[in-house]
């Protein structure tokens, strides 16, 4: 224990420094007090009560003064103690000033997340514009594209009134409309590689979202131009092209948006590791940084659906008026994002841009894994990798003509980001089987009884089971398993969300079954004249909840992962390669466009479920030796990180 006194003494201090002198004795010279054999545990009881005998000496000499033992429900010492010296014991703090947990703390007490800013609220709201306006606008693809006007409807797109036929306005057949919507939604989610380099390297990732924003709302409202009665009645294939260009537009925009708004929500919380804080109730728990990201992440995904939900009013807007409102609707909402951009701008946390690093990157990969490269995937995985060779000084000798222009801090955060990148190579599997909702789910609807039910409302049904869910998750589960010591960590939840999806495609494919045995036509209902499957459409609702249990451990996992993983400098970039996984899941689901029709789509689903299945296997065989080590992996480079944050 170490003591400095500020000058001149009084005689109160004098007796303080006389005490505190005693008790370093013993501290140095490994003396027991007041025998040889007094546990550490005891030494530590003589020192505590030492110093609250030293701070009531203060407090009789200068009774106003504040320091920590005055604010025992902070945790943290005082930043206004009037004292300029150090009073500590073995206990250590951080730079924030709150105490660190010991080794036996951390498995004894009990971890909580701490409070989220409002910056990312604001960020989460923005979010959800973003995310009601995308999919209020792609909720009515399906029929828009595939059906032809209804006959008897106004030339909007509706039906006649209490018609069982679905909406319609392209007329360009199923094959069509699931090979354009898998490239919209492949176009949307590799344009993230493009924003991130936008931001990363030239303009930050808050002026990324306002450009690209401006982007997005040009492409709503072409649009909502397209879809004039006139156009669709008397120039469908004109309708088409402007249509495809739209999507082109909206896709450009939607990816800058959202390689860059994940990283931004989490960006606003700039606090990392784990300190200690005593509660109202006098319970000391464990504030931990990295449950306080993943609950930032559970209420960034539940906007998300809280927006997705917003296609329920356009499916209906389809079916009743026409496909010009069910469009306008998700453009006015849109509107709310400049309008939060702006009114929240001096809250924001705003990272400005630190040039290219994906050369420095791509450097520092090819010295680390020098001598290992081969063809042999097996033998590659199992290779060590040298980080050291790309070390400065290390590198310098051997590099050739390799321009060494990084540090050491640099190393371990591509290190770092690696790991993350490892994990998603298995995602595609994953969102194969998510996928199965944007087509073949709403055609499967048009095959059953819905009585006046539009049948792409359903799918509706899956943002609402997460609204439902992400507030038990937090608020009991978690925090519930918490209670007993027991964290669900990453790996092991991205797993279970495998198997989720897989559980969700078998019944899927039994669901199909069963409408192929009960349709007049068979495996043929896709377009039978002779009436539909007796089966209700509510049927399908276990197959939308299953899939949104799976988003809650699989999706939103993969964004903390990106985040906690990635370094400052290179956040945009490494949660761009987590969109690029679902963008390469749609080059697998150009490959089943010919087995989303009958007489083969139980058969579609059957594959799907086989694959979820098979990859989540896969995954915890290569990846849950991470879960050991995802604190030591979240702590690589992290000085570095709050160095460009201040």
């Amino acid at each position: 224990m170490e003591t400095h006194i500020p000058t001149p003494l009084s005689g109160f201090g004098i007796a303080i420094a006389i005490k505190t002198s005693w008790i370093v004795s013993v501290s140095k010279l490994g003396l027991s007090c007041p025998s040889h054999d007094m546990a550490l545990d005891e030494k530590a009881a003589v020192t505590v009560a030492y110093e609250a005998e030293i701070k009531d000496l203060k407090d009789s000499v200068h009774p106003d003064h504040v320091h920590s033992i005055h604010d025992p429900m902070s945790g943290k010492l005082h930043e206004n103690a009037y004292y300029e010296g150090t009073f500590s014991s073995e206990r250590q703090y951080n730079e924030d000033g709150y105490e660190i947990p010991t080794e036996e703390e951390l498995h004894t007490l009990r971890r909580v997340s701490d409070k989220i800013p409002i910056g990312a609220l604001l960020i989460v709201i923005i979010e959800f514009a973003e995310r009601l306006s995308y999919y209020g606008t792609t909720g009515p693809f399906a029929n828009f594209i595939r059906n032809p006007l209804p006959e008897g409807g106004p030339g909007t797109g509706a039906t006649p009134k209490g018609s069982e036929e679905p909406a319609g306005a392209l007329n360009q057949g199923t094959s069509t409309q699931v090979a354009v919507t898998t490239f919209f939604s492949f176009w949307a989610y590799i344009m993230p590689v493009f924003g991130a380099i936008i931001a990363d390297q030239y303009i930050g990732r808050f002026k990324a979202i306002c450009w690209f924003t401006a982007v997005v709302g040009i492409g709503h409202i072409l649009l909502t131009a397209i879809c004039t009665p006139s156009l669709l009645q008397n120039n469908p294939d004109g309708a088409f092209a402007a249509f495809m260009v739209s999507l082109v537009i909206i896709g450009i925009g939607t990816g800058g948006v959202k390689a860059n708004v994940s990283p931004l929500v989490a960006e606003q919380y700039t606090k990392s590791g784990q300190w200690i804080k005593t509660k109202k109730n006098g319970e000391r728990v464990i504030v931990d940084s990295n449950l306080t990201v993943q609950r930032i992440f559970l209420y960034f995904y539940f906007m998300i659906n809280v927006g997705s939900v917003g296609s329920i009013a356009t499916v209906y807007a389809e079916k009743i008026v026409g496909f010009w409102l069910a469009f306008l609707i998700p453009t006015i909402v849109y509107l709310l994002m400049p309008i939060v951009l702006w009114a929240g701008y001096h809250r924001y946390v705003r990272t400005p841009p630190k040039g290219s690093v994906l050369l420095q990157a791509f450097n520092v990969i090819k010295l680390a894994y020098r001598g290992v490269w081969t063809f042999n995937i097996f033998k590659f995985w199992k290779a060590p990798v040298n980080w050291d060779n790309a070390r400065p000084g290390i590198a310098e000798k051997p590099a050739g003509k390799t321009l060494i222009n990084w540090d050491n801090d640099f190393v371990d955060e591509i290190k770092r980001s690696l790991w993350a990148c490892k994990v998603f190579l298995l995602y595609p599997f994953y969102w194969i089987a998510y996928n199965q909702m944007n087509n073949n789910l709403t055609n499967q609807a048009a095959y059953m009884t819905t009585k006046g039910t539009p049948n792409d409302l359903l799918n509706n049904l899956n943002p609402l089971s997460i609204i439902i869910i992400i507030p038990i998750m937090d608020h009991v589960i978690y925090p519930g398993l918490r209670r007993f010591g027991i964290v669900v960590k990453p790996i092991q939840r991205i797993t279970l969300g495998f198997f989720f999806a897989s559980a969700s495609m078998v019944y899927c494919a039994v669901l199909q079954h069963k409408i192929n045995q009960t349709n007049p036509c068979g495996k043929y209902g896709g377009h039978c004249e002779l009436g539909v499957s007796p089966i209700s459409v509510w049927v399908q609702a276990p197959a939308y909840i299953l899939i949104g249990i799976s988003e809650i451990f699989t999706s939103i996992t993969g964004l903390e992962y990106a985040y906690t993983k990635s370094p400052a400098r290179m956040k945009s970039v490494v949660f761009a390669i987590f969109f690029l996984t679902t963008a390469f899941s749609n080059v697998f689901n150009f490959a089943l466009v010919k087995v989303s029709e009958d007489p083969y789509v139980m058969w579609n689903y059957v594959g799907c479920a086989g694959a979820a299945f098979i990859a989540g296997i896969v995954f915890w065989f290569l990846f849950h030796k991470y879960d050991k080590e995802e604190d030591t992996i979240n702590a690589i480079g992290k000085s570095e990180e709050r160095r460009l944050q201040d």
